[in-house]
């Protein structure tokens, strides 16, 4: 087990990293775990049968319902597992994850149905709902603050323990790719989402899909960094309006505005890209960019 558990403080012995597999690339993901209670369950179903002999697993708390978050939840029964309110809908009704990712009825749903039969995916029942600035007690040691950060869906959190000043972001994941392609989405929320963790005092913060990162200055630059890739899509979006010729979504369709190439993956990709331009179109609207003109938009 030494190859995916690793201790995240020399002082701070109970609090560990587990790795996911292919290194917490999708459909896998990194996971924490702090004594008896585990973030998310996505890092396998091999690692996880292996970690759950090692710990006492009592209490998950789940950062979202997207499934590379949550595939090991059936190893679990026993445990009790938490997620936000607006979350747990959908992790209770895994039949409406192709609905939220506006693929149903189109060609990539066999894709996505394919995926779910081979993680397994199975519903969750949820035994509590996470509160925004909830404090989780765990033993006599640590305390986990829940911070709810909407945005990648509506109800994804963040989790802070106190002492020690390490946090779980999840999918808040500090790669070079910001996902908002869910129909619960919403690209405002996000942007709100990365001011508010950026205020805290984290001195480690951990991804779903990066892995660690050490110290404060570096947390706020990457938090940074990570909202300086929105507001590049922003440019470029806003870019291809202009004052006179109304542009409309289908317009945006195959123009790679936010996937730099398509992969073999191109079907999903598109419509992701679809939703997440849509998503940029109600960021513009909202703060007076662009308006509406005929069936189109042009700038404001």
């Amino acid at each position: 087990m030494n190859d995916i558990v690793q201790a995240v403080s020399d002082e701070f012995k109970g609090i560990k990293f587990i790795k996911g597999a292919r290194d917490g690339k999708y459909p896998f993901s990194h996971s924490l775990i702090i004594e008896d209670l585990l973030i998310d369950t996505g890092i396998s179903s091999r690692l996880l049968r292996k970690l759950k002999r090692l710990y006492p697993i009592k209490i998950i708390l789940l950062s979202h319902w997207h499934e590379d978050h949550n595939s090991g939840n059936r190893l679990l029964p026993n445990a009790e597992f938490r997620i936000h309110s607006k979350d747990k809908f959908l992790i209770e009704n895994i039949s409406k994850y192709n609905e939220y990712y506006g693929i149903s009825n189109t060609s990539a749903e066999e894709e996505y149905n394919w995926l779910y039969e081979g993680l397994k995916l199975e519903n969750t029942r949820i035994d509590k709902e996470l509160e925004n600035n909830e404090i989780i007690k765990i033993g006599n040691e640590f305390s986990i603050r829940v911070i709810h950060t909407p945005g990648h869906t509506a109800g994804h959190c963040a989790f802070l323990e106190l002492s020690s000043k390490i946090a779980f972001l999840a999918d808040i994941d500090l790669t070079n790719f910001v996902f908002y392609a869910g129909i619960d989405s919403n690209l405002s929320d996000f942007e709100e989402s990365l001011n508010k963790l950026n205020d805290l005092d984290i001195k480690t913060a951990i991804t779903g899909h990066r892995g660690i990162i050490e110290g404060e200055k570096t947390i706020k630059e990457e938090l940074n960094n990570y909202k300086a890739i929105i507001y590049k899509r922003d440019e470029r979006i806003l870019s291809y309006f202009s004052e006179s010729n109304p542009k409309k979504g289908i317009d945006f369709k195959n123009k790679n505005f936010i996937y730099k190439y398509y992969s073999q993956f191109k079907e999903y990709e598109i419509i992701a890209e679809m939703i997440m331009i849509q998503k940029h179109i109600d960021k513009f609207l909202k703060n007076s960019l662009i308006e509406k003109k005929g069936i189109g938009y042009v700038l404001s």
